[in-house]
């Protein structure tokens, strides 16, 4: 009865208008509001993704599926969803090193819990998801796929439900199946924040990975959980159970010893959004079993000085084209010095 009474306080409190952190025209769920999925929509060139969609979740059939040319229909636990992904330069006949792409949460939460979509999210559109995996692809000599994460930009699925188990084993199959048509031998992977866990995660069970570029990510999940549990208004605790989530922290014994992969994580000391000494601790745990991660710090330009992507595409075309570690640093140095100009 007490947290029932509870629940409703902190709904009251949470009604649009109670925090000015959302776009007031940002569609919204609140804390407890359970989501209302409905059928996949299937945007083409310039036609934006749906936020409703990446907010309430979508669902699909094969059938769908099948009708569009870069998806992928996954079935995880006896339940399927379509998976898009955003190629360019692949080769039917083989190709020996693809980069692959995760990008990082579209759901933000209020201090109060309420949910709403990331006002960059509402410009996005298979055009310009495509234009920016070509212009990656000629910056690294290589092949790039944006591999949509279930429930965000065009994939079916609940993005609610991020970070637990079944979204990086659909993650990790549709990149299975997406090596066995292409005849891929290796990937590098990147991920910026929440795309960062699942780049960790695939790194934990996978032996094909050659190179990981992890920037602002969501590595160390139990620490991060902790974190915005003493900061929220609504207790973390019970919004969801984070016992439940995947935590990559959790298998790093699982990653390719020999040879291991080059593992590189960018971090902003100053990030609001994924606190930097969860990262830390990543690199320090990761060092701990044997491995050589470099860490890098560098500067976001963004108010919660949290977005990193373009330096971990960077740091991957670079790897990509064999730069070495001092390059890349003093790349990525250089970087940092023309944007305080």
């Amino acid at each position: 009865m007490f947290l029932r009474l509870l629940k409703w306080l902190l709904v009251w409190l949470s009604l649009p208008g109670a925090s000015h952190s959302a776009p007031a025209d940002a569609p919204r769920l609140g804390p407890f509001e359970k989501p209302h999925p409905r059928e996949l929509g299937i945007p083409q060139e310039d036609e934006h993704f749906s936020a409703y969609e990446a907010l309430n979740g979508s669902f699909s059939s094969p059938g769908q599926c099948s009708q569009i040319s870069d998806a992928l229909w996954v079935e995880v636990e006896g339940r399927g969803e379509c998976i898009r992904f955003y190629a360019e330069g692949l080769e039917e006949s083989g190709n020996q090193e693809v980069l692959v792409y995760f990008g990082g949460d579209v759901i933000l939460r209020t201090s109060w819990g309420v949910r709403f979509i990331a006002s960059s999210y509402f410009r996005q559109s298979p055009a310009r998801l495509h234009a920016e995996m070509a212009a990656w692809s000629q910056q690294a000599g290589r092949p790039a796929i944006y591999l949509a994460r279930p429930g965000t930009y065009g994939s079916s699925g609940d993005h609610n439900l991020r970070r637990y188990p079944r979204e990086v084993a659909l993650v990790d199959r549709a990149l299975d199946m997406i090596k066995a048509r292409y005849r891929i031998a290796s990937f590098i992977l990147a991920g910026q924040s929440g795309g960062g866990h699942i780049a960790a995660s695939l790194l934990n069970r996978r032996q094909d990975i050659a190179a990981m570029v992890i920037s602002s990510g969501l590595v160390s999940v139990k620490r991060a959980m902790a974190y915005w549990d003493r900061r929220w208004k609504i207790p973390a605790r019970l919004l969801y159970d984070a016992r439940e989530f995947y935590d990559p922290i959790d298998d790093i014994g699982g990653i390719r010893a020999d040879p291991p992969p080059s593992i590189y994580v960018i971090s902003d000391p100053e990030d609001q959004t994924v606190p930097f000494f969860s990262q830390l601790h990543y690199v320090r745990r990761l060092r701990a079993a044997g491995f050589k991660p470099q860490h890098i710090y560098a500067r976001a330009l963004d108010r919660r000085r949290h977005v990193l992507a373009r330096q971990g595409k960077l740091v991957a075309a670079m790897l990509a084209r064999g730069a070495d570690m001092k390059n890349i640093r003093r790349m990525l140095m250089e970087l940092d010095l023309k944007t305080m100009q």
